[in-house]
């Protein structure tokens, strides 16, 4: 774990250089037209001046469900589309509530599509025991979304306790929190943010633990359980100020499920805003990406991978939230490629910043040292086609995919761009006097991507000025196939 940086030198800043240069490009010469199908051919020219053809197509828009304007909701509901395939049949649940911490486990809305996502209906009830990762033994786990909760009535010492033999270690009592172990500010929504090692919380507010939905092997209800999670350096975060009564975060993993080539699960997670850095034992103001890995079907994970965000101010800048939303594949020459977020809003007032890209050879005991891969990166995915091909989705501004030109995913095609970074805010029903970049995106930019046959995927995502029949703009969830031609 920690940083563990390969030392021999990669493929991969080239390869990444070229797809960083590709998406500028791509920034300049995109005119988005939603309701056509466009597509990127011809070639794709490697560092050595070789020629990998490759075809990508993106099919037609379909509509999967409208919510309200976006002049009546500018953030938040009607966003964050989460699919799945369930084999023959396909599930998508929208976020319908507020983007904040005590809204992660609130209801969705739950739509479901039987013909690979053409048409879609609304479901009257929550699938989410339904949506779980099928194990080798035959169960069926699903990890859900938490909200966050109220640690008010916890006792709350004064930071001016903290004297030269104030006793760092020591575990608080029940009904206490110990002082925290670093402080950052929401500058933009007036929200303090306080950071604890949960070693050092009341035994009520320390486990280490995810909530899980089992459906045992040949059974059809599922079992609420809770996985043990081996995680060095927890850090809980609680928001206080704006709204917010001393909320504490829940933890529960943000990546998607993956089953591994020997069969283990693996998913990936992310810090706190802020954390605690397990290599040093200090406090960081960043997120930190991680891995984590069972051996016993979902019951208990282990930490196989922690990246560490240097924030050197050059290779890695300042004016990021670090390393949080994140992605991993495991590819067919037996590596294993991250893809990870910097951009973080609230913390940095920035709504751009590079994604980067790590790879294991050595089954993730090792890491390469992350580098840039493009200048945005929100949500990173990636979804395995039978045919070979990974694709890769993110966006912010603008929503992006890429397919793995070979076996390594050290070399990737140019940036198939499927909403553009370029100012929407004129497409809303009333041009906004006032331009801000949620204007500007007209889109939440989250997207998700799923497998639905051996060379085609399904792309996620939302447009905050999809016309209905009466041509009003409406905050619309999407989806789109991508067609890969080798």
């Amino acid at each position: 774990m920690g940083k563990s940086y390969l030392t021999k030198k990669s493929a991969l800043p080239a390869a990444a250089a070229l797809a960083s240069a590709l998406l500028l490009c791509a920034f300049n010469d995109v005119n988005y037209k939603q309701a056509e199908a466009s597509e990127i051919s011809g070639a794709y020219y490697n560092a050595d001046g070789s020629v990998s053809p490759m075809k990508i197509r993106l099919g037609e828009p379909r509509v999967i469900v409208r919510g309200m304007p976006f002049e009546k909701n500018r953030w938040g509901a009607y966003q964050f589309p989460r699919p799945y395939n369930l084999g023959g049949r396909l599930l998508v649940a929208v976020h319908v509530s507020r983007d904040d911490i005590k809204s992660f486990g609130a209801p969705n809305r739950w739509f479901e599509s039987l013909d690979n996502g053409k048409t879609w209906r609304e479901i009257d009830a929550a699938r989410d025991a339904e949506c779980g990762i099928l194990l080798p033994n035959g169960d069926k786990i699903y990890f859900p979304p938490e909200s966050g909760f109220s640690v008010s009535k916890y006792k709350q010492p004064s930071q001016s306790e903290y004297t030269p033999d104030y006793d760092a270690s020591k575990r608080a009592d029940e009904g206490t929190l110990p002082i925290p172990d670093g402080m950052k500010a929401d500058w933009i929504n007036g929200v303090a943010i306080k950071a604890y090692n949960a070693d050092r919380l009341p035994p009520s507010l320390a486990k280490k633990e995810w909530l899980a939905y089992r459906i045992p092997a040949g059974k059809t209800e599922a079992v609420k359980e809770h996985a043990k999670v081996d995680w060095k350096c927890l850090t809980r975060v609680v928001h206080s100020g704006a709204g917010f009564d001393n909320i504490m975060k829940p933890i529960f993993p943000r990546g998607n499920m993956k089953l591994a080539p020997d069969g283990s699960l693996w998913i990936s997670a992310f810090s706190g805003e802020g954390h605690v850095n397990p290599d040093t034992g200090k406090y960081s103001p960043y997120y930190s990406a991680e891995i984590f890995r069972s051996d016993d079907f979902g019951k208990s994970f282990k930490q196989v991978a922690h990246m560490e965000y240097p924030a050197d101010g050059a290779e890695f800048p300042y004016d990021t939230g670090g390393f949080s939303d994140s992605d991993f594949e495991f590819m067919p020459d037996g590596s294993i490629v991250w893809f990870m977020r910097t951009q973080w809003f609230n913390y940095t007032g920035w709504e751009w910043s590079p994604m980067y890209v790590s790879r294991s050879t050595d089954g993730g005991k090792t890491w390469s040292k992350p580098e840039k891969f493009a200048n945005v990166g929100v949500l990173p995915r990636l979804a395995k086609l039978e045919c070979g091909t990974t694709l890769l989705c993110y966006a912010r501004p603008g929503t992006y995919i890429q397919a793995s030109e070979n076996d390594s995913g050290t070399k990737w095609t140019k940036p198939l761009v499927a909403m553009t970074p370029d100012d929407r805010s004129a497409l809303a029903n009333a041009k906004p006097k006032t331009k801000t970049f949620i204007s500007w995106a007209g889109s939440c930019n989250n997207p998700e991507i799923i497998p639905i046959d051996k060379n085609k995927a399904l792309l996620f995502y939302s447009d905050f000025y999809y016309p209905d029949s009466d041509g009003v703009k409406k905050k619309t969830i999407l989806c789109r196939e991508v067609i890969v031609e080798k």
